[in-house]
């Protein structure tokens, strides 16, 4: 679903305001997140210092909240769109739920160890638990699964943004304490790692799915303002301002208001961190529509960046999992990360970055018009890959996986050279 659809069943006053600026803002985030990738991965770390690496890493990191925050926005897009559907059980109402099982089997999948079950089971449990890491495809199924099941309960879309306010606060505000907890101790690995801190989680329920709440209640209260030229510019000032107010609190020492219970790193779970993070998201939000007319004109080769990124923002889980793919692997491959992890000069990572973004968006603009034009052939895809992969994870033997994978990384490391 387009945001461009989307804006035509609004059913406001201003609904034939185009909404293609979070499609395009998903896009940027995609984009953004490939280099981040690229670079965590690849870049020597000797080149990891300076001003200019800083405020690259700094930016960096609003990366994965923009994508989790636009999650929310598309959410409550769609529930503008298909609430009723939702509520008397219609099948729009499966197909989402079966897409959502689908996201949360992609994020389980890219984390398998070992392409083989049997290698897999016999691991140090240290390796076993690299399957059990909660990452962002899973803090965005499980925050939609509490969403829609919000959704289902609640009555109306307006006591529902407002319940979205409420579970925002309670996740961010609540990291702390869900930290101090350390869930990992005493529940299983498969629940716990949703709740703990960092390494046993990457992206945590708490604080992350409260940058998909703040996304969908940022969205819910745009659509229905009266004037949303003026809301947008409201929350660009906003997002510009805050993070110099939240950071003058915490160099000036002012920033203990933000820090309870699990204080140990602020740039982990303090509220005034995820603050700080989300205004960027806010800000790029409100630039972005009141821009869009601009950016919509604006050529580069006689093609149109807004709609090349408007495309990506549309196919974000193909260029999400296709990318990890190439930078980090998967349990069907061997990413660049294990041939030049580490090594690259700055030149040679900018390089590699425009070229995995060219690969990203040539192949998944293929796969878009493969769904567009014969829908069958995506799914026939993926159901023969998944099948095929289910067979080679439960037959191969650790002794076979453990010679491919030698025989793997030999070949294509005489390929690079």
């Amino acid at each position: 679903m387009s945001a461009q659809e989307v804006a035509q069943s609004v059913g406001k006053p201003q609904a034939g305001q185009r909404l293609t600026f979070i499609d395009i803002m998903r896009g940027l985030a995609c984009v953004w997140m490939i280099e981040t990738h690229v670079i965590n991965a690849c870049l020597s770390w000797q080149y990891r210092g300076g001003w200019f690496f800083n405020l690259l890493n700094t930016t960096n990191g609003y990366v994965s909240v923009s994508f989790i925050f636009c999650a929310g926005a598309g959410f409550w897009l769609a529930a503008t769109r298909k609430a009723e559907e939702y509520k008397t059980f219609q099948p729009s109402l499966w197909h989402y739920v079966r897409r959502l099982g689908f996201i949360l089997l992609i994020a389980y999948w890219l984390h398998i160890p070992e392409i083989s079950l049997r290698k897999y089971l016999l691991a140090a449990p240290e390796r076993q638990k690299i399957l059990w890491i909660c990452d962002v495809l899973h803090a965005i199924a499980i925050a939609s699964f509490i969403a829609l099941a919000l959704l289902l309960l609640v009555p109306t879309l307006k006591q529902l943004r407002w319940v979205f306010v409420g579970f925002a606060l309670l996740f961010v505000f609540g990291a702390p304490f869900v930290w101090q907890l350390e869930p990992d101790v005493f529940l299983p690995r498969a629940l716990g790692s949703y709740l703990s801190r960092p390494p046993a989680a990457a992206f945590p329920l708490f604080p992350w799915c409260g940058y998909f709440f703040i996304g969908a209640a940022l969205t819910a209260f745009f659509l229905e303002s009266k004037d949303r030229r003026a809301f947008a510019k409201r929350t660009a000032w906003v997002g510009f301002i805050t993070p110099f107010v939240v950071m003058t609190f915490f160099w000036t020492g002012w920033n203990q208001m933000f820090n309870y219970g699990w204080t140990e790193n602020w740039y982990l779970c303090s509220p005034g961190n995820v603050i700080f993070r989300v205004s960027g998201s806010a800000l790029l939000f409100s630039l972005l529509f009141l821009w869009q007319d601009r950016l919509a004109e604006w050529s580069v080769f006689r093609r149109k960046p807004a709609q090349w990124l408007q495309l990506m923002g549309q196919e974000s889980l193909f260029v999400y999992v296709f990318h990890l793919m190439l930078v980090y692997g998967s349990p069907a491959n061997l990413g660049m990360s294990y041939f030049v992890g580490g090594v690259l000069r700055p030149f040679a990572a900018l390089v590699l970055t425009i070229a995995v973004i060219v690969a990203v968006y040539v192949l998944m603009e293929q796969w878009h018009l493969a769904k567009k034009n014969s829908p069958d052939v995506p799914k026939r895809i993926i159901w023969t890959f998944g099948i095929l992969f289910a067979l080679i994870f439960m037959l191969v033997t650790p002794q076979f996986a453990d010679m491919a994978e030698a025989w793997a990384s030999h070949y294509l490391a005489d390929v690079i050279k």
